[in-house]
């Protein structure tokens, strides 16, 4: 299941959040796991907006039976810092540690001039194998070797969401 927006419309990236989240929500009861995958979500968001163009695939899927989170943005850079800040009352700086205290493992994947993957794994189980099965519903935007095609081409669409309701 997946989402394309630009997270640079606070509009879309909370409306991205919020169906992922309930999304998620299905597949669980534990209130303590849907709150740290929605503040996964709401990081990754953020960190997309902050470092890349803002045009993301968000999408979640199912690895080892646990929920996954990933954010396939256009930007390459990407500096994996999981240590708690120096200065606690930083601004910034604090948003891949919290993940990583979250999330059950945390990985990056470059993806050769189109952008980088950051992918969560969630200490949430899911049964139901087919609960995110990927989404994208135009043949040439669906996933290819685990890489969204959406983010690229969303720079030629209007800004907003596009998930799993998306027939334009």
């Amino acid at each position: 299941m997946c989402w394309s927006l630009n997270v640079n419309d606070a509009d879309a990236a909370r409306e991205a959040r919020k169906a992922a989240t309930a999304s998620l929500g299905e597949q669980t009861t534990s209130a303590d796991a849907l709150a740290a995958a929605e503040l996964i979500i709401g990081e990754l968001l953020s960190n997309a907006g902050r470092h890349a163009d803002g045009f993301v695939c968000l999408q979640l899927s199912i690895e080892g039976g646990h929920a996954q989170i990933s954010v396939h943005d256009t930007s390459a850079a990407f500096s994996i810092e999981f240590h708690r800040p120096l200065d606690q009352f930083s601004e910034s700086g604090r948003g891949l540690y919290i993940i990583s205290e979250l999330a059950k493992t945390v990985a990056v994947t470059p993806l050769n001039g189109m952008g980088k993957r950051v992918t969560v794994t969630l200490d949430l189980p899911i049964e139901n194998t087919e609960a995110f099965a990927p989404t994208c519903l135009r043949q040439w935007l669906r996933h290819e070797s685990g890489v969204c095609m959406r983010p690229r081409i969303s720079r030629f669409r209007p800004n907003g969401v596009h998930g799993p309701d998306d027939v334009t």
